[in-house]
């Protein structure tokens, strides 16, 4: 099936699946983009909230592409559709609005001030639950003496795992479990939270889930090998909270270079 076949919601379902995934299509979504522009006042909610968050996911949108379906039309119906927006969709749209306006520079096509502030409004309501993985990456921070503020929420409305003091600057920490990523790549959400955060200016670091699995493991394999050695001392080996500390010190060292 062509793209020039595809129903609204099919065009969007696309886009949304590229998107998530963290999976780079630009030819495909400059071609959906195109044939999805002049039926922008047909969108429904739900597919036009996914349209709109999966370019900005993507972020490899032309310029040519990008006006055709995002001018004048989609702020419009936008407004018209703006009692039935789910606050799912109402934060999708926000961050569509953080890559547009912020990112892209665009300011064609938005929707009403109104509508915008329920966006922002949306997103910065959720509340994230910290997890186990999360608070042992807490409890190492202030092992380190760092004094890491937990969930700190951002101007944008993003919510940073842990935010800390590194060399003068202020480092946001990301303790990234398996739900970020696709196998060992980030996904789409991952992707565009890490880039609309350095667009504004912050140092990340990521602290993914199987990074911090393998010191336990490796420990475990260590101590193994020195029990079967005659003579060692287990002991002077480093223990496990010595391990995260380490890797913790040296991957904000290594990661918190680059805005």
């Amino acid at each position: 099936m062509r793209v020039g076949e595809f129903t609204e919601q099919a065009l969007a379902n696309t886009a949304w699946a590229f998107a998530t995934a963290g999976h780079a299509a630009p030819a495909l979504l400059d071609a959906i983009a195109a044939e999805a522009a002049p039926r922008v006042v047909e969108f429904k909610e739900q597919n036009l909230a996914n349209m709109a968050w999966s370019f900005a996911a993507d972020d490899s949108l032309s310029s040519a592409a990008l006006m055709p379906f995002f001018g004048q039309y989609f702020g419009h119906r936008c407004d018209v559709l703006a009692k039935r927006f789910s606050d799912e969709e109402l934060s999708q749209l926000h961050q569509w609005w953080l890559w547009y306006a912020g990112e892209r520079g665009q300011t064609t096509g938005l929707p009403s001030q109104e509508l915008l502030q329920r966006c922002r409004v949306a997103f910065s309501a959720w509340k994230a639950r910290p997890s186990r993985l999360q608070r042992q990456v807490g409890s190492t921070l202030s092992s380190l003496g760092l004094s890491p503020q937990e969930e700190v929420q951002t101007e944008e409305g993003y919510s940073l795992d842990y935010v800390v003091e590194w060399c003068g600057q202020q480092v946001a920490i990301e303790v990234d479990g398996p739900s970020h990523f696709v196998g060992r790549k980030p996904n789409g959400a991952t992707l565009l939270k890490r880039r609309q955060l350095r667009h504004v200016g912050w140092r990340l670091v990521s602290i993914p889930y199987w990074e911090w699995d393998e010191l336990r493991k490796d420990l475990t394999a260590e101590d193994n090998d020195a029990r079967e050695k005659e003579g060692s001392r287990v002991g002077s080996m480093m223990t496990l909270r010595e391990r995260q500390m380490a890797y913790v010190e040296a991957t904000i060292a290594e990661q918190a270079r680059a805005v």
